[in-house]
């Protein structure tokens, strides 16, 4: 899977969706100038009734209709657009009926969801996306939806969590995880907002409809008008249903190979899909239709000419070729070997990295990733998963992330935690700082991802404590480490009201210098050798995305709200914009041949900044 493909994929598809809206927006529009035309007779010529005809061409007719229904569409559009950019993927969820699970819960299916979700995120290299849970749904069905991989979230009906086994509720995950991944969900967050203008007119319709039963004199043209409405309406919902279509059956076959890749068990997929032909996937709510093309399987019996999702006989065959439809059932296959005889695919390590092999990382892990991260979770205290699943607890983890390893700094961070938090949350940060001191540096980015959904239950203003807070320990030795910023940056982008705004538009003379400071920064960072730092950057320039010359800048006072527009600038940029970089950066870390744990964190760190995820690089697989 080509992360950096499948981004400019759904990039296109966006402006495809663009042109699709506007093509369904002229029809709607030339349907009701035609029916006022004919309805109220606007067009018809002066003279006798016998001698009366209807004349279609009336372009004052034209226009009003055009600007009218035309504006009524693309407000409305706009309208929900705005509203899902400040909701994201939670306001989808809430909408549909979702509850949040919370990260403490004790209920043994939903801990247990949770744990397939933060295993897929960390292996993923994203934040663990907050969960939740349709607990009136009982067919088997999961979505994730949200504008970014990092602002995603996962959500799956009670009739998933009760009806599938562990594999096979990983299967369904790891579908979910190659959406998120692929840039699908920004794409069907676009393509609900885009379709629901049209929907507003058969609720216009209906609107007339009941204004004209109320309606003593002159009901007659109202009750026309509204059926015309409900009839136009419903045409545009023919053509959103083809537009969906159109849009989502590729990409679930491709999230279906995803899926298998990841967890190397096709068994897993291949069951659930398995039980949803006997259980069915409906899902009842009435909001459900809009938001069809978004989830795992639609279960619906309708046309293939506009169905959202391929047959789940087809996607069955494509996954286990001696499939027999007529053995569709309920219940859970045996658990057996994988149906493939293929090896695993490799993944990068520490002492294997190389430029090409890190970039071609971006966006897509293995099976070996998914059992590390399960090592990795197994291997934190009992004291340290018990805080993360707490809000409270969390926070004095991330404090700990921070509390440096010199004393006299140390006094000073603790004192603040504790005028901010009181005594017990000091002494927990302590208490945990000293287990990742000696557990190194690896375990410091899973633990943050893990540590951010629990904080995103607090209020608004609990959130901007614990950020001020972090920003007091980071500041309080004068310095900031990278490491530092880009913890900060992650919690500040995971916990505020609003992800980073990012530019619409930057200069290439902005872009180059942008580049120039990032790539100095990073060799400067792991290059200690005046002529080493040098040789690094200029190695990185030669395969970035712009062309030279380059000067290296002064990075020794970049300051954290500079590297913020920075990294916006570039995490703003194209796909194939974005690859050259993440390679310009692979490049300066990778040119001296030697790879230390935080200098692959570090190397993660900022890819994770640029919305480009990697997963782990692995030294200790087992």
């Amino acid at each position: 899977m080509d992360f950096f493909a499948a981004q400019d994929l759904a990039r296109r598809n966006s402006r495809r969706l663009v042109g699709w809206f506007v093509l369904a927006v002229i029809g709607v529009i030339g349907s009701v100038y035609l029916a006022a035309i004919v309805i109220f007779g606007l067009g018809t010529t002066e003279g006798s009734y016998d001698t009366a005809a209807i004349e279609l061409w009336n372009p004052e007719v034209l226009i009003t209709t055009a600007l009218a229904v035309g504006g009524f569409i693309l407000l409305g559009s706009l309208f929900k657009i705005f509203n899902l950019a400040r909701g994201g993927g939670a306001a989808v969820a809430a909408e549909l009926g979702g509850r949040l699970v919370p990260r403490a819960s004790t209920d043994p299916l939903e801990r247990r969801l949770i744990n397939v979700v933060d295993e897929m995120a960390i292996a993923a290299g994203i934040p663990s996306p907050p969960v939740y849970v349709l607990d009136a749904e009982h067919g088997i069905n999961a979505f994730a939806a949200g504008a970014r991989p990092s602002e995603g979230v996962v959500a799956v009906t009670r009739g998933s969590l009760e009806q599938l086994s562990r594999d096979e509720l990983q299967g369904v995950i790891g579908h979910e995880f190659s959406h998120i991944l692929n840039g699908d969900m920004g794409l069907n967050l676009r393509l609900i907002g885009v379709l629901h203008g049209i929907l507003l007119l058969t609720l216009a319709g209906r609107v007339l409809l009941r204004s004209a039963r109320g309606s003593d004199k002159g009901g007659a043209p109202l009750l026309a008008m509204g059926l015309v409405l409900i009839v136009i309406g419903s045409v545009g919902v023919l053509f959103g249903k083809l537009i969906k279509a159109g849009v989502s059956r590729q990409r679930e076959y491709l999230a279906d190979a995803a899926a298998i890749q990841f967890t190397r068990n096709p068994t897993g997929l291949v069951g659930a899909l398995k039980k949803i032909g006997g259980i069915g996937s409906n899902i009842q709510h009435p909001r459900a239709e809009e938001a069809s093309h978004m989830f795992f399987s639609t279960g619906a019996k309708m046309a293939s000419l506009f169905a959202t999702h391929p047959p789940l006989e087809t996607r069955i065959k494509r996954i286990d070729a001696d499939f027999d439809p007529a053995m569709m059932q309920a219940a859970t296959p045996k658990a057996g070997p994988s149906s493939t005889n293929q090896a695993p695919p490799a993944v990068a390590t520490f002492d294997n990295l190389t430029v090409s092999g890190f970039s071609a990382s971006v966006g897509d892990f293995a099976p070996a990733h998914v059992a590390h991260t399960h090592t990795l979770i197994e291997a934190l205290p009992a004291s340290l998963i018990d805080a993360i699943h707490q809000p409270g607890g969390a926070a004095a983890v991330l404090f700990a992330l921070l509390l440096s390893e010199q004393e006299v700094h140390r006094a000073n961070q603790l004192e603040r935690v504790e005028a901010d938090f009181g005594r017990s949350t000091r002494e927990a940060s302590h208490a945990h700082a000293e287990w990742l001191w000696q557990a190194g540096p690896r375990y410091r980015l899973p633990v943050t991802d893990l540590s951010l959904p629990a904080l995103k239950e607090l209020s608004a203003p609990a959130r901007q404590q614990i950020l001020s807070t972090i920003d007091a320990l980071i500041e309080s030795d004068d310095r900031t480490s990278l490491f530092e910023y880009v913890l900060r940056r992650l919690v500040h982008d995971g916990l505020a009201d609003r992800g980073a705004i990012r530019p619409a538009m930057v200069s290439l003379s902005s872009l180059k210098t942008d580049s120039a400071a990032l790539l100095a920064l990073l060799a400067r960072a792991g290059h200690g050798d005046a002529d080493d730092t040098r040789a690094a950057f200029t190695a990185a320039t030669l395969v970035a995305p712009l062309d030279p010359p380059w000067e290296m800048p002064d990075t020794r006072k970049l300051g954290t709200k500079a590297l913020d527009r920075i990294l916006g600038h570039l995490a703003a940029c194209k796909p194939t914009f974005r690859k050259k970089m993440v390679e310009a950066c692979a490049t300066v870390v990778l040119h001296d041949g030697k790879v230390t744990v935080a200098e692959a964190e570090l190397l993660r760190a900022v890819t994770k900044a640029l919305d480009c995820p990697v997963p782990p690089l692995l030294r200790y697989a087992n």
